[in-house]
């Protein structure tokens, strides 16, 4: 019988085939990556969007790194998923987001939905301060970055004059909030784009935008925010990756306050879950919005439930009074 084909690793894989690690690294970097690197798998999935390098997911009990192949760094696009697994297993939560009151006049979350900040805005910020507590070690062990996507992502910004709002708003709405959004997209390039973008966007940033100087201010501010870390985590002990994580969720609080919702921003310590969320986060911090009408502040609380209990997911679709949102990150 003749022999079956080789695989391509390199070509579109319509059937989703699952590849193990060993066909994209070599067996001293799986070294570095521990057990995950035996247990993820590798999914070519030519039906991501353009702007949508990979993403991480478990199907049936089995991690898997989900990539595009228009990808420019595909090596990357697998650590960066393999590293959301990673910080998933080790007790990164995920987060339920709750708006307590009403948003006060003048804050410019009344000007769009909670829900669509939370899963726009406030995802793609604990996503950076994610990546920020693996990016150097990768580029360190693995001579792979963020800047490979991120370049030519925001150079395609720059080209077409246009930049996403994170579903906010569209390109006209409130300025208050393309004001935030655009401030994270400086803190995003400044995060993981190469110097020489990083140049280009602020300079078009300053001659697109009115507010361009404010922008970009409050961007380097929130940027100045984050803590990025060159750390092996497989190497740290409980107590030190407890650390780790709470300084991501200190770095986001500090952020989330930066953004001048009007409101003071709670964020909890982290909590386990009977369940698992999305069937890999096993813990959960509680993320709430208090408005100054509010009396009674509890900053581990979650609206009615008892304090013996883990919090379950509620979603409301009005962005006003007691609604929450429960998120994960796992895209890059």
């Amino acid at each position: 019988l003749d022999a079956p084909p080789k695989k391509d690793i390199n070509s579109d894989n319509r059937n989703h085939i699952h590849r193990h690690l060993s066909e994209y690294f070599k067996p001293e970097e799986l070294r570095v990556l521990g057990d995950l690197a035996n247990r993820v798998r590798v999914v070519i999935d030519s039906s991501l969007p353009d702007t949508l390098h990979g993403t991480s997911r478990v199907t049936f009990g089995v991690p898997l790194a989900v990539v595009n192949p228009k990808a420019p760094d595909r090596r990357y696009v697998i650590l960066h998923e393999l590293m959301h697994h990673q910080l998933d297993e080790l007790g990164c939560p995920s987060l339920c987001c709750t708006v307590k009151g009403v948003e006060p006049q003048g804050s410019w979350l009344r000007h769009t939905k909670f829900q669509h900040f939370v899963r726009g805005l406030l995802v793609q910020l604990w996503e950076l301060i994610q990546h920020s507590r693996f990016n150097m070690t990768l580029k360190r062990v693995f001579n792979c970055g963020p800047e490979s996507a991120r370049d030519g992502e925001y150079r395609r910004y720059i080209t077409q004059s246009a930049l996403p709002m994170y579903g906010m708003c569209g390109q006209q709405g409130n300025m208050q909030v393309r004001k935030v959004a655009v401030a994270a997209h400086v803190c995003t390039v400044l995060l993981e784009a190469s110097p020489k973008v990083q140049k280009e966007f602020m300079s078009w940033v300053r001659q697109k935008f009115a507010q361009g100087p404010e922008m970009i201010a409050l961007g380097e501010k929130m940027f100045s925010q984050v803590a990025p870390t060159d750390l092996e985590l497989l190497k740290l002990s409980r107590d030190e990756l407890d650390r780790l994580i709470q300084g991501m969720l200190s770095n986001l609080q500090e952020v989330l306050t930066t953004l001048g919702t009007g409101m003071t921003v709670s964020v909890g310590p982290v909590k386990p879950l009977k369940e698992k969320f999305n069937g890999r986060c096993t813990t959960v911090s509680e993320v709430d919005f208090y408005s100054a009408s509010t009396v009674s502040v509890n900053a581990g609380g979650f609206g009615s439930s008892p304090t013996n209990q883990s919090p379950q997911p509620f979603v409301s679709g009005q962005g006003l009074g007691n609604a929450s949102e429960w998120v994960s990150c796992s895209c890059c």
